[in-house]
């Protein structure tokens, strides 16, 4: 009789894990295919996005907070590249592939710009000597590598130059490798190229480039919110959070999926939504889907200082960002800082084996965590780490290799630690 009723008992787990593991699945299916736009400004993919994790919301039967609506409307800035077009070497040369072999900056304005026969001024930044007066950048092609500088330093080096009003005609960073695309919340008074490959040695023989801006001053975009109550302790909290935009798109030709950055987490917060509904907590659990985590964390911020509930009454706040692998573990940021609810965590995994290690991190604000934390809220910022996924805001970052290889241990360390945790 012991032995039927542990085989039934298996049997219900192996279904149940079976369901989580497929409706993750829908969710990062669902979340980066090209009609959510790489969940971005453009074609409203944010607002389709939201619309969609609300809808997921009511399926699976969670409240809105409060009465109020689901979504929590805020503005952002941002400029929308809608279209770039790229000759390099001859007039007669094909366009460069968007996305493969070329990208712009998001902060680009318009331009309409024909080179020919034009030496671009190499830069290199970690040659100081080499940098010279800044006024001799004024109308000239400048010319960086990322084999003999960092695109930080390029970035802070062009921001410069903007702010300064030294205006060259182009900038044009090549050995980019794989091309990842930074999203434009301002608009530089002249054009950033990014090359895949060293295009450019000495001249530019030739060089056309069109590029189709759209600054919005004022756009509106949205968090969702949603809960479950607890069963004994309704008014203290437990906040799960992820966000769930990503790089958006460039006109029709190109898109930035977001598979592992963020899908994988907003696709793990519903499993943990759709789980909740049906088994709750004795504490209520509050799950918040940002916007513009890319844009400066800007969802989160606003969220923070707008918030739907007390947080003076969450117990702790789990933010999951970059959940689709796990083979060497999980990190835990903010961990040195909240030290009991470490060793809890790291207590459930000696004790089940979830995973190979638990990587306890400073504090960092490099994720949506951290505006709560600011307010006081202890928090965690939770990402998988292993070989076997490496795509990162690029167009590769689609999730057909995305295996979500530790899923159900993910959910399980998380159900666990919700269970046990005393602050």
């Amino acid at each position: 009789m012991k032995i039927r009723l542990l085989v039934l008992v298996l049997l219900i787990a192996n279904v149940a894990n079976s369901q989580s593991y497929k409706y993750a699945h829908y969710c990062l299916d669902s979340l980066t295919s090209e009609a959510f736009g790489g969940r971005g400004y453009q074609d409203e993919g944010d607002k389709k996005t939201a619309n969609f994790i609300e809808r997921e919301l009511i399926i699976n039967n969670l409240k809105s907070i409060n009465n109020n609506p689901y979504q929590q409307n805020f503005n952002l800035k941002i400029n929308n590249i809608e279209q770039a077009k790229l000759k390099l070497h001859s007039k007669d040369s094909l366009y460069l592939k968007l996305g493969e072999e070329f990208l712009v900056f998001g902060s680009s304005p318009s331009t309409e710009l024909v080179v020919k026969k034009e030496k671009p001024i190499l830069i290199e930044l970690n040659n100081i000597k080499s940098i010279g007066k800044i006024e001799k950048y004024r109308g000239k092609i400048l010319l960086f590598d990322l084999k003999t500088s960092n695109i930080g330093s390029i970035t802070g080096f062009l921001r410069a130059l903007d702010q300064d009003s030294i205006i060259p005609k182009l900038a044009i960073v090549q050995n980019c490798g794989k091309m990842q695309y930074p999203l434009g919340y301002r608009v530089y008074k002249f054009p950033v190229v990014e090359l895949r490959d060293k295009l450019i040695k000495k001249k530019i023989d030739y060089l056309q480039l069109s590029i189709k801006a759209n600054w919005e001053e004022s756009y509106s975009t949205q968090n969702v919110w949603a809960m479950v109550e607890g069963t004994k302790y309704i008014d203290s909290l437990y906040v799960f959070t992820a966000h769930y935009d990503h790089l958006g798109k460039i006109g029709k030709e190109c898109y930035f999926p977001g598979a592992n950055d963020n899908a994988s987490g907003v696709s793990v917060l519903l499993d943990l939504a759709n789980y909740y509904s049906k088994n709750p907590s004795e504490y209520s659990i509050v799950f918040i889907f940002t916007s513009a985590e890319e844009m400066g964390l800007l969802g989160a911020k606003y969220a923070a200082e707008n918030p739907l509930i007390d947080l003076s009454k969450v117990k702790f706040l789990l933010n999951l960002d970059m959940c689709g692998t796990g083979s060497g573990g999980i990190a835990l940021i903010n961990g040195e800082k909240e030290k009991n609810a470490s060793l809890q965590i790291q207590n459930i995994n000696d004790e089940k084996r979830y995973f190979n290690q638990i990587r306890i991190g400073g504090e960092s604000c490099n994720s949506d965590h951290c505006p709560f934390v600011q307010k006081g809220v202890p928090a965690f910022f939770i990402f998988t780490f292993g070989c076997e996924y490496n795509e990162y805001h690029t167009i590769y970052d689609n999730g057909k290799d995305l295996s979500f290889t530790k899923h159900i241990d993910l959910c399980n360390i998380i159900k666990d630690f919700i269970k046990t945790y005393n602050r």
